[in-house]
């Protein structure tokens, strides 16, 4: 849909495809991309654990101790619980549970002296779990560094985007916010159009970069409304919403800062399919005055809107 220089303009998500349409970019900004047949010296552990969800991550850290635990308490017991002063129970369970303690103590280098080993394989076995605790803490330590100095942007985009009336005609807008307070400074979005054309297994997906009225802003203390005009020049003029569906078309939105406190570009991203844009409405403001005459930002009103008198 759109050329530069003679070529085809693809933002790197290829054009010919078969199969079955689905979105191209999911509501989180992830691409609905699933890789197979790599290998396992191209998997990144440290990168894995940094890009974790919190509760995922808390998980595998308190999974990890724990196995690692268990598996020292079975080697305690293996080596003989006699050799591990002050841990015999009075039951089976007793006895594990003392080991089990005993290796989380070592492990974190606690050591309270109620348990110590007393030959040389419990020893050994506790020579090697210190060591092993001592890397792995700093390991966590560097990857929990690692986790919260990583600057990420909480850009809150719309859930869906607008045909709204616009200068006398009609645009494409489309509303984002910061959740957080932090400043991020030179903001500059970028809307793509994504279309399909062909049928059965001849899909060929086109691209199309829209003009904004305002792709660049300084600040974002508030609220953005992208707004795309629909004039004679767009690849939405003339469309109707059964247009794009037959189209499948999906609009991907990019969002590009400079994050204040990190002093480090950041980034995200968000798409939008036919069945997301709503027509015929405009946005309702989402901020207002406080009585002492402060801008109040209400994040819960990203979506208000109200249907217009040509919708």
């Amino acid at each position: 849909m759109a050329a530069q220089r003679g070529q085809p303009f693809d933002p790197g998500l290829t054009q010919s495809f078969a199969g079955s349409l689905r979105r191209v970019v999911n509501k989180d900004g992830s691409f609905n991309v699933r890789r197979t047949g790599g290998r396992l010296r191209n998997f990144h552990l440290y990168k894995f654990l940094i890009e974790l969800s919190w509760p995922w991550f808390v998980a595998i850290v308190l999974g990890t101790f724990i196995v690692a635990n268990i598996a020292f308490a079975g080697l305690y017991l293996a080596a003989g619980i006699r050799t591990l002063q002050g841990a015999e129970g009075a039951t089976g369970l007793g006895t594990f549970l003392n080991a089990f303690f005993f290796s989380a103590q070592t492990l974190t280098t606690v050591g309270y002296g109620s348990m110590v080993p007393r030959a040389i394989g419990s020893n050994l076995i506790a020579s090697v779990e210190a060591l092993m605790g001592v890397m792995g803490f700093a390991f966590g330590a560097a990857l929990v560094y690692g986790r919260f100095s990583r600057p990420t942007a909480r850009i809150l985009f719309s859930a869906r985007a607008l045909i709204a009336p616009y200068q006398g005609r009609t645009s494409l807008q489309i509303r984002v916010a910061n959740q957080r307070s932090n400043a991020i400074v030179d903001l500059e979005a970028t809307i793509v159009l994504m279309a399909v054309e062909g049928s059965g297994e001849g899909h060929r997906r086109t691209y199309a970069r829209l003009e904004l009225e305002r792709s660049n802003i300084f600040f974002l203390p508030l609220t953005w409304t992208i707004v795309h005009p629909i004039d004679e020049g767009s690849p939405l003029h003339g469309k109707t919403a059964q247009d794009l569906a037959d189209l499948a078309v999906e609009i991907m939105v990019l969002i590009r800062g400079f994050d204040d406190t990190f002093s480090q570009v950041v980034n995200a991203r968000s798409s939008y399919r036919f069945d997301e844009i709503l027509w015929g409405h405009r946005f309702l403001p989402a901020f207002r005055s406080d009585e002492n005459g402060r801008l109040v930002l209400d994040l819960a009103r990203i979506d208000a809107a109200e249907k217009t008198s040509t919708g």
